[in-house]
C-alpha cells in the first residue's frame, strides 16, 4: 500500500486528519515546511505531526516526510503522455500502436531506473555473490520472465532454480540449500502462497531479495533487500502487463550484469570460449554480424 493510501485510510483524530488533508492537498509543497510551519497552517501543534508519523510506523516526522515526498515525486514523474494500462486506443493505426508501445517500454525502464538505489542494488548483488545458488520464486507469467535470467546466470556458473508451480513453491523453500539465497518476483507483493514461502525461507535463514512494487506489502516487509519496479499498472484492468514485464526484465538483467561485472574478465573469457564451441557452423552474410578472427 502506498503512503498516500495509508494516510487516507488510517484511523486519525480530527486534529490529525486536518494535517493529513493539508499534506495530501499540498504534496511536494511541504518539502520546505517545518513541523511548526505545518502546525501553524493547520492550527494544530508540532507534536501532532509526530503522533501521525508514529501511527504510520515511522520513527519520526522527518522520516515520514522524506518517504512521502519520494513517493509523490515518483508518481508525478514519467508517464505524462501515456497510460500504462491502455497505451493505445481502438482507433490507433498499427504504426501509432508501434510508436506508443515503444514509448511505454522506454518510459517503464526509465521509471524503474529512478527507483534503483546504489545501496539496495549493492546489497542484493553481495547476497548473490556470497551464495552458491539462487531459488527464484514467481507465479504465472512472471515465471516465464525469469527464465532468461536463469539462462544468463548459468553461463557464469551460478545455478538458478526457478520455482513457479504453486503446489511446489513451499516445498522448494523448505528444501532450499542452506547456502543459497532467494529472489521473490511479485508485482502485488501479496500473492497468498508467498506468505508460506517466506516463512519457510526465514526458517532456513535464507536471505531474500524482493522484486516488487513501490508500496508496503508482504514481500517488501519480509525481504532482506527490496528492488522496486515500475508501479503504474492496475492488477487486471489493462491490455497486457507490458510495463510490469519490461520492468522485471530490466531489474533481472541489472542483477545479472552486476554479478557478471564482479569477475568481468574471467566471465568474458569463459562466455566467449564456450560460445565459440556452441556456435560452430553458424554464419551470417552481414558484415555487422561477422566475428573477427
Amino acid at each position: 500500500m502506498l503512503i498516500k493510501e495509508r494516510l487516507e485510510r488510517c484511523d486519525f483524530s480530527n486534529s490529525e486528519r486536518v494535517i493529513i488533508d493539508f499534506i495530501l492537498e499540498n504534496g511536494m509543497k511541504i518539502r520546505d515546511l517545518t513541523t511548526k510551519d505545518i502546525a501553524n497552517a493547520t492550527y494544530t501543534s508540532p507534536s501532532t505531526l509526530i503522533r501521525i508519523a508514529h501511527k504510520m510506523k515511522f520513527n519520526g516526522w522527518n522520516e515520514l516526510k522524506e518517504a512521502y515526498l519520494k513517493e509523490v515525486e515518483y508518481l508525478e514523474t514519467h508517464f505524462c503522455d501515456i497510460d500504462a494500462n491502455y497505451p493505445f486506443k481502438n482507433n490507433d493505426t498499427i504504426m501509432s500502436i508501434a510508436s506508443k508501445l515503444a514509448t511505454l517500454k522506454k518510459e517503464s525502464i526509465s521509471d524503474t531506473l529512478s527507483l534503483v538505489t546504489h545501496d539496495d542494488l549493492q546489497k542484493a548483488v553481495q547476497i548473490i555473490r556470497k551464495t552458491s545458488s539462487i531459488y527464484l520464486f514467481a507465479v504465472s507469467n512472471n515465471g516465464l520472465i525469469t527464465q532468461e535470467f536463469a539462462h544468463n546466470m548459468s553461463r557464469i556458473q551460478k545455478k538458478v532454480t526457478i520455482c513457479n508451480l504453486q503446489g511446489e513453491l513451499v516445498y522448494s523453500a523448505v528444501n532450499a540449500d542452506p547456502n543459497s539465497c532467494a529472489i521473490i518476483v511479485s508485482y502485488s507483493g501479496e500473492t497468498p502462497i508467498f506468505k508460506n514461502v517466506i516463512l519457510a525461507l526465514k526458517g532456513n535463514h535464507i536471505p531474500i531479495i524482493g522484486i516488487t512494487n513501490i508500496g508496503d506489502n508482504t514481500v517488501s516487509r519480509n525481504a532482506n533487500v527490496v528492488l522496486r519496479i515500475c508501479t503504474r499498472e492496475k492488477l487486471y484492468s489493462k491490455i497486457a502487463t507490458f510495463s510490469t514485464d519490461i520492468s522485471f526484465e530490466y531489474i533481472l538483467d541489472l542483477l545479472y550484469s552486476c554479478v557478471f561485472a564482479l569477475n568481468y574478465d574471467a566471465n568474458i573469457e569463459r562466455k566467449t570460449t564456450v560460445s565459440k564451441i556452441i556456435e560452430q557452423g553458424r554464419f551470417s552474410t552481414l558484415d555487422i554480424l561477422k566475428e573477427e578472427n
